[in-house]
């Protein structure tokens, strides 16, 4: 069949951009953790508090939350209302489900260029005295990955919808 390496092709990109979410998702959650057990010892049994750990666990809990919206999109897991689409044929609701992707990719497109600009404006953090830019410099980032992601169901809807129409067929001739 010709989609096989399309789809292919899908899986792989899919499967590397979401092991590098998880990864880099999995690695802020771990320093997080890391650091609130790290400043609880400092404060209450050294009574010397690390200044920058609330900061540093703000920053690192944006990272984990932008990841982990990129790593369900590449599952096609984000919230969705299908009351009235779930009543329609599985043909119109692949249809409905590509239309509404596609809107979701040019809405996300349409961020990154001001979150880029956004970058350039930002001043450094109050305790740790780093540039803000590299904190959020993970909302371009994601946008692009939910693009990635969403285009990548997209190939597949395609896909889906390719084979709904090959089994009509086969059941129409075979009637």
């Amino acid at each position: 069949m010709k989609y096989s390496a399309l789809q292919k092709g899908c899986v792989r990109v899919r499967s590397v951009l979401q092991k590098g979410e998880m990864l880099i998702g999995s690695t802020c959650l771990a320093v997080m953790l890391v650091m609130m057990l790290l400043n609880i010892f400092f404060r209450y049994i050294l009574s010397k508090p690390i200044y920058y750990s609330d900061e540093l666990n703000n920053y690192l809990f944006i990272w984990m939350s932008f990841l982990s919206a990129a790593y369900v999109m590449g599952n096609d897991g984000h919230v969705r209302v299908t009351a009235f689409v779930s009543l329609l044929s599985k043909r119109s609701q692949l249809w409905v489900k590509v239309v509404m992707d596609l809107i979701m990719v040019v809405v996300f497109f349409q961020y990154i260029a001001p979150s880029l600009r956004m970058l350039g404006r930002l001043k450094l953090s109050n305790m740790m005295r780093i540039p803000l830019k590299y904190v959020y410099v993970i909302m371009p980032i994601v946008f692009l990955l939910m693009c990635i992601h969403i285009l990548v169901n997209v190939i597949e809807e395609f896909t889906r919808l390719a084979l709904l129409k090959q089994e009509a067929a086969q059941a129409n001739g075979g009637a």
